[in-house]
């Protein structure tokens, strides 16, 4: 079972960021003073691994995001995985902006964190514990790779004026170590409805293209940037204009990781 260990650890930000859907409701003046509550379950092979849970508070333009992240079901029976997401920033009519983005668990009785601020929409430091291990042939980040970029959360809060503009872009996205570029081509609309939400949701085909931050040939890299098949898809929350992800499809090397929103609503 150490490939659910691997699973775990290695997509704790990719959870992370298909899970950020509560970011979508700091999109502008009409949600402040609100808070909201979002799930998500993730399974492999039919088989719940993880779930998550989210609150957000919205205030005058400003966001405040805390949620948790843990094994569950077979997954922990052979490892306990639990971890913290802590992401601050602002939101206007131009899109969101994060100032903070923090990440901590504890995997196999060890402690990891990454933290990133950010200024203007670029990287101004960052912080992983313990460090990242650079392994030959390592691909280096560079100053130009950290500029207009997002966290795995903030980056998939898409504006667009229909569901078919959603997909046609790219995201650019920084985890704390790897730098990668996602491709969204439309493949579809389908309906979508979960605790707090019924609508209609559109589906991209993602494209993963590692930039930086990154060991060069690593087999779990190779997959997801030739082979893995992932698809991601979006909902309209309101009026807002804001499309953020209901579910997500990612193709590993053992199987395909799905991610479903459970619960999406306001609680205050």
């Amino acid at each position: 079972m150490a490939s659910f260990h691997n699973i775990l650890h290695r997509r704790l930000g990719a959870v992370a960021a298909v899970c950020g859907l509560t970011f979508a409701l700091a999109a502008g003046p009409a949600f402040a003073g609100e808070t909201y509550r979002t799930d998500y379950s993730i399974s492999i092979f039919g088989l719940n691994i993880a779930r998550s849970g989210f609150e957000t508070k919205v205030n005058n333009g400003i966001y405040d995001l805390s949620g948790t992240l843990a094994s569950s079901g077979i997954a922990r029976i052979f490892d306990q995985v639990d971890g913290t997401i802590q992401v601050t920033g602002s939101a206007s009519a131009t899109g969101i902006v994060p100032s903070s983005y923090e990440v901590k668990y504890r995997m196999s009785r060890k402690n990891k964190r990454t933290a990133i601020a950010f200024s203007g929409g670029s990287v101004t430091n960052v912080q992983n514990t313990p460090p990242v291990k650079k392994r030959d042939p390592w691909v280096e980040t560079g100053p130009n790779d950290l500029k207009s970029v997002d966290d795995p959360l903030s980056g998939l809060m898409i504006q667009a004026t229909s569901p078919q503009a959603v997909c046609g872009r790219i995201l650019h996205i920084f985890d704390g170590q790897t730098r990668a570029d996602l491709q969204l081509s439309y493949s579809g609309t389908k309906p979508f409805s979960t605790q707090g939400f019924k609508g209609d949701a559109v589906t991209c085909s993602v494209k993963f293209i590692p930039i930086s931050g990154y060991q060069k040939g690593k087999k779990a890299v190779e997959y997801l940037k030739n082979k893995s098949k992932i698809s991601i898809s979006f909902a309209s929350l309101g009026n807002s204009g804001i499309y953020a992800p209901v579910t997500a499809s990612i193709g590993t090397q053992i199987g395909t990781v799905s991610v479903y929103a459970t619960r999406f609503e306001k609680v205050q």
